[in-house]
């Protein structure tokens, strides 16, 4: 579990992380750079902050 915190940890500080990056990676497309930052933040939460519920990616 430690390996996947510090890898969000990794991508959520890196600027040059953005959708297109995130895109190949998992097939999700994410409108703007502020909106995956967001998911990924909330995701983050929900993982390791017991955050209530599960975000979810847009349609």
């Amino acid at each position: 579990m430690d390996l996947i915190r510090s890898g969000f940890e990794q991508i959520m500080s890196d600027e040059n992380f953005g959708p297109a990056e995130y895109e190949r990676l998992t097939n999700i497309e994410f409108p703007d750079k502020e909106t995956l930052h967001t998911y990924l933040r909330e995701m983050y939460d929900y993982l390791f902050n017991d955050a209530p519920e599960q975000p979810t990616p847009p349609e």
